[in-house]
């Protein structure tokens, strides 16, 4: 027998106002992913020439004359073609995949990589794989603080320096003991300004796309900004909207910036840190504007009453809990309504003003619950069921060590 039959299940409209996102990630994804990056070709690719140019030059690559060599010692060309020796002159740590592609297709004689990648970068992505934490550690704490939504703005903020500080010192250290990026410090400086930014933007946008907000973050951070970062795949071998992407995104800004700091002695630099640290002040100012308190003329609440929250508090079987302490915060953690659950299970907390506002729901010997909902100015209320954890439940998911653990804390 299906221990969950009895329990609530949510509407088709409810099922599918969450569902969109799978397929619009696995539609995106695709686009993006395969047809965009897995087949690189030159788009606007900078080749330097000594005397004579290559018989066969692919569409795409812009050929230039050139007298020496420093173009590619400062990531300014892709390469150097010297036709009197048949002599090709790269850099990995430009873009390894942009030094095989012009070898592949122009059969030089000889190849010499003029700036290759630390000695354990075989693969030529390590400052890639070296800033993916970097990137994804301030979104996943902001995603995982949506269940504190009481805490106070300046907790959230200190709680995503501490875990941008430490992904920025023990993946540079990782990553240096590996000998996958030159030891170079500046690096743990860039790598935090890439961690506040995504994790101020992130923690912001409840504020601004409510429900919206995993979406959101995770088509900025993971559908655009990993394929145009440039680690993969450079830039000048994307498609336009790609590469212009690319000079917008943070993550791109930041492999540009550590690539520029720790292989071609900061030529090119400028540019993209002003970038990321121009992310940096639109997250705060976003983090800032987030962060004040919702203010409404005195007259205005007494025309408008606020909604209801309603719903009903059952366990993973479906059984209604009685006597459930239902709390509901604002997202500034401040307490606006406590109700208890009747004998169906059902709590209703009214007045309750148009916002983000969070759900803690509390009751003897179950598991507490702290869920995150919307409340829509024109909508007549929000429905919100909510399922705890009974410790003597079979269906729930503690194990007889935690159940025997909680009931010697309550005696």
């Amino acid at each position: 027998m299906n221990g969950h039959a009895g329990a609530p299940q949510p509407t088709w409209g409810r099922v599918l106002s969450l569902l969109w996102f799978p397929f619009f990630f696995a539609a995106v994804m695709s686009l993006v992913y395969v047809a965009g990056i897995s087949h690189p070709e030159p788009r606007a690719v900078h080749l330097g020439v000594l005397h004579e140019a290559p018989a066969v030059v692919p569409h795409g690559v812009e050929i230039e004359q050139v007298s020496g060599l420093d173009g590619v010692r400062a990531d300014e060309l892709a390469g150097v073609y010297d036709s009197a020796t048949g002599t090709l002159y790269v850099s990995s740590a430009g873009s390894g995949t942009r030094a095989d592609y012009l070898t592949a297709v122009l059969h030089p004689a000889h190849t010499v990589d003029l700036v290759p990648t630390a000695s354990g970068d075989v693969t030529g992505v390590g400052l890639f794989f070296y800033g993916l934490p970097l990137l994804l550690v301030g979104m996943i704490t902001s995603f995982m603080m949506l269940q504190f939504g009481m805490w106070p703005m300046r907790r959230k903020i200190v709680t995503i320096a501490a875990t941008g500080a430490f992904t920025s010192v023990f993946s540079y250290g990782v990553a240096v003991w590996r000998d996958v990026i030159p030891a170079d410090w500046r690096l743990l400086v860039y790598g935090f300004l890439l961690t506040q930014a995504i994790g101020w933007i992130t923690t912001a946008l409840p504020r601004f796309v409510k429900q919206f907000t995993m979406p959101v973050a995770m088509t900025l951070v993971l559908l655009l900004g990993l394929p145009t970062a440039g680690g993969t795949v450079n830039a000048d071998m994307m498609p336009a909207v790609l590469r212009w992407l690319h000079n917008v995104l943070p993550f791109g800004q930041f492999i540009e910036v550590a690539r520029s700091s720790a292989y071609f002695g900061g030529h090119g630099l400028a540019r993209p840190l002003g970038i990321l640290i121009g992310w940096v002040v639109v997250a705060a100012a976003l983090l800032a504007w987030a962060a004040r308190p919702v203010r409404r003329p005195a007259a205005v609440a007494e025309e408008k009453p606020g909604q209801t929250l309603h719903g009903t508090v059952r366990t993973t079987s479906g059984v209604p809990v009685a006597g459930a302490t239902v709390l509901t915060l604002d997202d500034d953690g401040r307490e606006l309504v406590r109700t208890t659950t009747g004998a169906d299970g059902a709590y209703r907390a009214g007045n309750v003003r148009p916002g983000l506002h969070h759900l803690v729901v509390t009751a003897a010997h179950h598991e507490p619950e702290i869920v995150t909902i919307g409340v829509h100015e024109h909508h007549a209320g929000s429905s919100r069921d909510i399922t705890l954890i009974d410790w003597d439940d079979p269906a729930g998911t503690l194990t007889p060590q935690e159940v025997d653990e909680r009931r010697s804390l309550v005696g």
